[in-house]
């Protein structure tokens, strides 16, 4: 028994555009990943899980759930880790048609370390808080229950390439809601995912299986970008068919290229990995005009326009 649940919403962005010497707003959609709610509960085995950095996110975290008393085992094994990743960088390497722009897959410990308490609730449901504190990012997931073994989990996953069709929208070929039959196999595949953690738990009632990604996928039309050679788009970090960038991750909506293994930040974030905030002297003309707060949150980009109305710089 498997299921995976991934709803889509659009933020849109806010835009200066002029015609015919008048300012006009246009609207772009960025689609995003949202996660169903879970019932949360607290006791005395959170206390250790639910550390500061997690109940400063919310006090609903996964990390702050206490356990159920129906775990009989858990942990990943490092045997069992490497086989995830070989098992995740082979689909990947492999995907039909073929792919320019996917990277291999590395391993990480903060994606795992969720993912792990997230099993340990012994029951199937994907968890609505597993955002990571050092990460600014969306958290894809896939999960399993019932399976013997990981192989097995990961089968059930990849077995769904048999029903997606590349550039389609699922919903016209396997009908309404046609996205939950693919969606295990479209986030094994997306670009967007550099890093992936996974948790496990033997309980009573079962077995469990949980795999955290970042990032989450976007897209069960294109989950990667098509072409006629394996990883023509970074023929400078191109290894055995994957682009490899070691795992690298842009954060404050950086984009990664590909091809370089680079950031490119957005306007108030330098460094690296775009985690350096430099604050300019003012904000925008349209900020607090006709950009007024509540497009904070409405639009993606004003926070980065206006950073001193939305609060990423100080007053």
């Amino acid at each position: 028994m498997l299921k995976s649940i991934v709803f889509f919403n659009e933020i849109p962005r806010a835009m200066d555009f002029h015609y015919d010497g008048r300012p006009v707003a246009i609207i772009l959609l960025i689609a995003a990943t949202l996660t169903l709610k879970a019932p949360v509960a607290g006791g005395a085995n959170s206390v250790l899980t639910c550390r500061p950095e997690f109940a400063n996110l919310t006090p609903k975290h996964t990390m702050c759930l206490e356990d159920s008393d129906k775990v009989m085992q858990s942990g990943v094994s490092r045997t069992d880790k490497k086989l995830i990743l070989d098992f995740h960088n082979k689909v990947r390497r492999e995907a039909m048609p073929k792919a320019t722009d996917l990277a291999a897959l590395i391993w990480d410990d903060r994606l795992a370390e969720v993912a792990q308490k997230l099993t340990r609730q012994c029951r199937m449901y994907h968890d609505a808080n597993r955002g990571i504190p050092y990460y600014d990012l969306s958290i894809g997931q896939n999960i399993a229950g019932g399976s013997l073994n990981w192989k097995r989990a990961m089968e059930t996953w990849y077995k769904e390439k048999n029903l997606f069709k590349y550039g389609q929208d699922p919903k016209e070929y396997l009908g309404q809601g046609g996205w939950k039959k693919i969606g295990h196999y479209t986030q094994m595949v997306s670009h967007r995912a550099h890093r992936v953690g996974c948790g496990f738990a033997r309980c009573q009632n079962g077995r469990f299986y949980a795999c955290n990604y970042a990032q989450g996928q976007i897209s069960f039309r294109f989950p990667y970008t098509n072409g006629t050679e394996r990883c023509s788009a970074c023929s400078s970090s191109c290894k055995n068919g994957l682009c490899d960038c070691k795992g690298k991750l842009c954060f404050n909506k950086g984009k990664l290229d590909i091809n370089t293994c680079t950031c490119k930040c957005q306007k108030i974030y330098k460094g690296a990995e775009c985690r350096t905030l430099e604050c300019p002297q003012q904000d925008g003309r349209s900020c607090g005009g006709k950009w007024p707060e509540s497009f904070c949150k409405k639009f993606s980009n004003v926070p980065f326009d206006c950073p001193y109305m939305c609060g990423k710089c100080p007053a």
